[in-house]
């Protein structure tokens, strides 16, 4: 047996082999070769010697070990990359989780805002005064009339006067007339109109300015409305020019013209209102009074209504957009308030509902141009609600339908005729 240290070797070392006809110096190198244990030999796993027919394969147990070592530490890691992998998902679903949370927060918190805005909107639009004192006049029609575009004094009752008519106005105007009228300067007023229904003004904001002259009140008025180069009625100018017999400038009875000491503002709008933007406008024309009520007249008096309509709609999105001074909130919130309304009735007139009849009555129906101008307009109307901050109105933009030709609508008669179908 060997020495104890021979024990670190395998024990095939522990004795010398003797070959015959071999000398001394061969044996050693023979066992010097045969050394698995010599650091020569590491990394190697075979090591072939070739004499007298001899062949020496010796077998190393530290590669084994190595390779024994090798497969733990494969095996380690790979369970490893398992739990890693494992891990990595977990945080990855986890930041999936946070950000879809933090996407519905977004969404949530975005919602809110919309809300809160809307409450906002709604609450100044509940809360604008139908009458209010203001003090920017900047943008007023009038506002270059003043103490020096008259060379003389104003009335001795002028101030009281306008004062008392502030009074009635705050008193007693109507729920579809709103005033505003300025500080430092009491001559000029500004006043608002809702179109009523049954009319082709319905849901419609039309400004008037006004301007009280020095003379006021041994003479009317001046009153400008806000046209927009568009011609709602036969007495409203697209320049502006109010044409009524209480200020002087249509003709009238007597009775029906301005009376000093009698007449007053409020006179002047709710005539306006009743007078001017009325079911039939046609027929304000003197000219065209005389065949109202005859089949001619009537159906002029629509043809008439229907244009009116398509201008009344473009006044509303032009007034979104240009919203007079000390008149946003109300604007804003009007508009807010019936945009659904004002579009819901819009898509009766695309369906043939006459203008002015909330419901389809008899079998006369609208024109189909008008109702064509109607599904056009329709788009830029929710495009101009969307603006100002209302949700929800996407569905009322028609689809686009091919028009029918006259070639088609022929062959659609043709077809009909063919099939025997009326209609």
């Amino acid at each position: 047996m060997g020495s104890p240290a021979a024990g670190i070797c395998n024990s095939q070392n522990s004795t010398k082999r003797m070959f015959p006809g071999r000398s001394s110096s061969t044996e050693s190198k023979l066992e010097t070769f045969s050394s698995p244990c010599n650091h020569s030999l590491k990394g190697k796993n075979k090591m072939h010697e070739e004499d007298e027919g001899i062949i020496i394969s010796p077998t190393y147990s530290g590669v084994v070990e190595q390779d024994s070592a090798n497969r733990k530490h494969t095996a380690i890691m790979s369970s490893s990359s398992e739990k890693l992998t494992r891990i990595e998902d977990l945080i990855t679903l986890n930041q999936d989780s946070r950000k879809i949370q933090n996407s519905s927060n977004v969404i949530g918190t975005y919602s809110n805002m919309i809300q809160q805005k809307r409450n906002e909107v709604m609450r100044k639009y509940r809360d604008f005064k139908k009458f209010d004192i203001v003090e920017d006049y900047s943008d007023h029609h009038y506002k270059v009339k003043g103490p020096n575009s008259e060379k003389m004094q104003p009335h001795k009752n002028w101030a009281k006067r306008i004062q008392k008519e502030w009074r009635m106005l705050k008193k007693a105007l109507p729920d579809t007339i709103f005033v505003r009228v300025y500080e430092s300067r009491m001559d000029l007023l500004r006043a608002v109109i809702i179109g009523a229904e049954g009319t082709p003004y319905h849901d419609g904001l039309f400004f008037f300015d006004v301007f009280f002259p020095y003379k006021y009140p041994d003479v009317p008025l001046k009153v400008h409305y806000h046209s927009s180069g568009l011609i709602i009625n036969p007495n409203l100018h697209y320049d502006g020019k109010v044409c009524l017999s209480l200020l002087n400038t249509w003709s009238g009875g007597k009775n029906e013209k301005w009376t000093p000491g009698v007449s007053t503002m409020l006179q002047v709008l709710v005539s306006i209102q009743g007078l001017i933007l009325n079911a039939k406008p046609y027929f304000n024309d003197p000219i065209f009074a005389r065949p109202s009520g005859s089949r001619t007249g009537e159906y002029r008096s629509m043809k008439y209504n229907e244009r009116t309509l398509i201008y009344s709609l473009k006044t509303m999105v032009y007034t979104m957009r240009n919203p007079p001074k000390h008149f946003e909130d109300l604007v804003i919130g009007h508009f807010h308030n019936r945009a659904v309304s004002i579009l819901t009735i819009c898509r009766g007139y695309t369906k043939g509902v006459r203008v002015g009849c909330g419901v389809n009555v008899g079998e006369e129906k609208s024109s189909h141009g008008f109702q064509k101008n109607v599904e056009r307009l329709m788009r830029t109307l929710v495009r101009a609600f969307e603006k100002i901050g209302v949700d929800n109105v996407d569905e009322f933009i028609p689809e686009i339908v091919p028009e029918f030709t006259p070639q088609t609508r022929n062959l659609a008669q043709k077809i009909r005729a063919f099939f025997c179908i009326k209609g």
